[in-house]
């Protein structure tokens, strides 16, 4: 991570991918990984809201990304600044061709 910052990098993705079944990353390593690149930091993978606001609370990250949670809720950013409840991804249906599983999920009333 150093040396991507000395080399002027824009910012450092770091993809958790624990919960599709990688093994888990160290509970300490985005912290690290930030500190030592020393630039904008993005955390990812399986993040709930408590754990992106944990991440971004404590500094570990300057920002978070969702990806299965974005896929199912074109609304995500409403959902999770109300507390509204998520909809379940399906996982069936991400990058297959047709509408099921992309305009498909259901949004919060206006």
């Amino acid at each position: 991570a150093a040396a991507f910052g000395k080399l002027g990098v824009v910012y450092l993705h770091l993809v958790n991918h624990a919960s599709m079944g990688a093994p888990a990353l160290p509970e300490a390593l985005p912290a690290q990984l930030k500190a030592a690149f020393g630039g904008t930091f993005i955390a990812s993978g399986g993040l709930d809201r408590a754990q992106a606001d944990a991440l971004l609370s404590s500094g570990a990250a300057d920002l978070v990304a969702f990806g299965r949670l974005a896929l199912a809720a074109p609304d995500l950013a409403a959902r999770l600044e109300s507390g509204a409840e998520l909809n379940a991804p399906d996982v069936a249906t991400f990058y297959t061709p047709g509408e099921k599983g992309y305009t498909d999920y259901p949004v919060l009333a206006a």
